[in-house]
């Protein structure tokens, strides 16, 4: 070999160098930012405050707390008010009357008619409804996005405990499960029911963005029975504007109290006025009116019926004006009521307690603290032996768990006791395959092919637990089921990042 070719093998030798080094700069590079990213979030201005748009953990109840909620079946009579001219003027049991202001004396002083019926006839309390009970209970909460709750009824009298995760939302997803869900539209002058619950397929929160903010709707879809009677009502209900020229008449299924709750219908381009004395629809849940004399401003044949909520602003919300959380709160109640069909029993509430966890977060702190202690002594033990190879198993071991701990996040994985448990395995897990990678390719010259076979050993070694997880992850109980999901996450990314992130460490630190 010449000298020119030994200068041009060194100059090849200097390039691979520098090539390796950037290689490594880059994946150390990904590995602080997916850190940044995992352990202190992406934040954005959001509400005049900085908010993160990483999402949080979702923790399971047996971290939060749980709330325990019974709903008994009303045994009470139900009793209608009536004054001296025949008007009813309320209706309730006497617990419920009371709550409205109409107590004893208040009845007598106004010398009320009080008269009264089973709230639950007994043709009703059979073994089919509270069943069906159960389930319409059951379905609120999936409709509420509620994963972790439990809900057990006594079959003898049709009584239901129901327990649910703490948080946020609780006490407005509570609020649903003793209403009836009785869902009518009903003419406003002959209080003649148009349409029901039995027509109904599905409801949901919709949000527009205007200029002014964010507009709440309520969609109401219709089944295929619904769907004709919808049509055939927006044929008979309508504004019918008759002014040859109407700059105003808009093409909308939407019906507001703003737009079409009037009695005058003018026109914008001719300045004419044309009277209005066509039918208007009621639309009413649970006895309560949600929209009052409503009309269509065209023929529907959507089988879908837009009913606008509110509005509010999404950025001021520090103002005392702006109510757009409740908006969405209303719609989200009434959604979840209509979804999921009447109640054929009347419930009440009970009780409502909250009951804390059974491991408090302090004690989770201090679990947490102290298997930090024992990953940071595993890995020092990997420095020591293996030296530059083992720090760089420990800088990759941190973006491992970063990655990780995005994902059970991003997935919307929750995370209880069985969930820290699953993490732990997967630490320990994630460095048993380091270290058999790092013995596998020690004093080795090749190291590519010896750390593929470490992968591929480790998988087999780990399939039995990967079809464990599978299995866990279908499971109904929490514990169990958070458990299956972070391991089953965990062993599939401890093969992919180490496959493409610590490998290409290993690789650049040791040929030369």
């Amino acid at each position: 070999m010449n000298k020119q070719e030994k200068i041009k093998q060194q100059q090849k030798a200097k390039e691979i160098t520098k090539l390796k080094g950037f290689r490594i700069t880059l994946i150390i590079l990904f590995i602080i930012l997916i850190s940044l990213v995992s352990f202190m979030g992406i934040y954005v201005k959001d509400k005049n405050n900085m908010a993160n748009i990483v999402p949080d953990f979702n923790l399971g109840s047996d971290i939060k707390g749980s709330r325990v909620v019974e709903l008994n079946v009303v045994t009470e009579d139900t009793i209608t008010l009536k004054d001296s001219d025949g008007n009813e003027i309320a209706s309730g049991t006497r617990e419920e009357l009371e709550n409205q202001g109409y107590t004893e004396e208040l009845i007598k002083e106004n010398s009320y008619e009080e008269t009264s019926e089973k709230t639950n006839k007994d043709e009703v309390l059979n073994q089919d409804n509270y069943e069906k009970a159960k389930k319409i209970v059951s379905d609120r909460l999936k409709n509420a996005n509620v994963t972790d709750y439990k809900v057990r009824q006594n079959k003898e009298n049709g009584n239901m405990i129901v327990e649910l995760k703490e948080d946020k939302n609780t006490d407005n997803i509570i609020s649903t499960l003793a209403e009836l869900g009785k869902f009518e539209m009903k003419d406003s002058e002959t209080e003649e029911v148009l349409i029901d619950n039995n027509d109904v397929k599905d409801a949901k929160v919709l949000y527009t963005n205007t200029q002014s903010g964010v507009s709440v709707y309520l969609e109401i879809q219709f089944n295929r029975e619904g769907k004709e009677k919808l049509k055939e009502l927006s044929k008979t209900y309508t504004s019918n504007v008759t002014t040859e020229e109407t700059a105003n008449n808009t093409v909308t299924n939407e019906i507001t109290e703003a737009d079409l709750d009037v009695n005058n219908i003018s026109n914008e381009t001719t300045g004419e006025t044309t009277e209005n004395s066509n039918k208007k629809i009621d639309m009413i849940i649970d006895g309560t009116t949600i929209a009052e004399g409503q009309q269509f401003e065209e023929e529907n044949g959507t089988g879908k019926l837009d009913l606008f909520i509110g509005s509010g602003s999404a950025i001021s919300g520090d103002d005392q004006n702006n109510q757009l959380e409740t908006y969405i709160n209303q719609a989200q109640t009434i959604a979840t009521l209509i979804s999921n069909g009447e109640m054929p029993i009347k419930y009440s509430i009970e009780s409502n307690k909250y009951i804390e966890a059974p491991v408090t977060a302090e004690t989770i702190k201090y679990v947490v603290i102290g298997l930090v202690a024992v990953v940071a002594v595993m890995f020092i033990v990997l420095i020591v032996k293996f030296k530059s190879k083992g720090l760089l198993a420990t800088i990759s071991n941190v973006g491992f768990l970063a990655v990780i701990l995005v994902i059970l996040r991003l997935t919307n994985v929750e995370i209880g006791i069985g969930g820290i448990i699953g993490l732990a395995l997967i630490q320990l897990f994630n460095y048993i395959l380091m270290y058999m990678m790092l013995n596998a390719i020690k004093n080795k010259k090749e190291n590519d092919k010896p750390m593929k076979d470490a992968i591929v050993k480790f998988c087999m070694i780990a399939i039995p637990a990967y079809i464990v997880s599978i299995v866990f992850a279908f499971s109904s109980y929490i514990p169990i089921y958070s458990f299956g999901m972070v391991v089953f996450w965990g062993i599939t990314m401890i093969v992919i990042y180490n496959l493409i992130i610590t490998r290409n460490l290993f690789i650049k630190a040791e040929e030369k």
